[in-house]
């Protein structure tokens, strides 16, 4: 009598193992699985191309752009984010990853730009940025005031002496469709995507003559 009551015990123990079993693994298959979705269709690694973006991106740099971002809302003043080129008329450039583009958005759609005294004007208001970026000595075709469309964004490099921007004739304004997502992460080392090197940005204006 006690040895089936035993062996009854042990039978449902094990019973009771194997589901436990069965669920852990189905728990692990589910979050590699959810992981490696976030991965495919979420995320993108890109590297920078060029030294626009310095001193807070650099040429080679691997980053991470989350292609989710903007599905809900738009971008903010501020943000980095990864974008194409826009394909002009008769133009056929292949949209492949050499050819993404990393840029902050200063302009927002509607808003008038404008680039005074080596400062932005948004509006007829002057902004502050978020970071403390040198005076620009070039405005380009932003010495005259911008109006952006509905879904048109102005972009500048954090390295504000390179023009390769919307101040460029030959650049042009960024389109929503055209915007690959926002840039979170830079790889090495792993770090929240911030603003330029005040100590680096600093020395480049003591080289450069300008004040601080």
């Amino acid at each position: 009598m006690n040895l089936r009551f035993e062996e009854e015990t042990k039978r449902e123990r094990r019973i009771q193992l194997l589901k436990e079993s069965i669920r852990f693994l189905a728990a692990v298959i589910l979050v590699i699985l959810i992981a490696w979705l976030i991965v495919r269709f979420a995320l993108k690694k890109v590297s920078v191309i060029g030294s626009a973006m310095e001193n807070t991106l650099y040429n080679g740099e691997d980053v991470i752009v989350n292609k989710t971002s903007y599905l809900l809302f738009s971008p903010g003043r501020g943000a980095v984010v990864a974008f194409y080129p826009e394909q002009k008329e008769g133009e056929e450039m292949p949209l492949d990853d050499s050819s993404i583009i990393i840029r902050r958005i200063v302009g927002l759609p509607g808003e008038t730009v404008q680039i005074k005294e080596g400062r932005i004007y948004i509006d007829g208001e002057r902004i502050e940025e978020d970071y403390d970026f040198p005076d620009m000595l070039s405005t380009g075709r932003a010495n005259n005031k911008i109006k952006l469309g509905e879904e048109e964004y102005f972009v500048l490099s954090d390295n504000r002496a390179d023009m390769d921007d919307s101040r460029n004739t030959s650049f042009t304004k960024v389109k929503k469709e055209n915007l690959i997502g926002k840039v979170i992460l830079k790889l090495n080392p792993i770090a929240l995507i911030g603003g330029p090197d005040a100590e680096e940005t600093g020395q480049q204006e003591k080289a450069a003559g300008q004040p601080k």
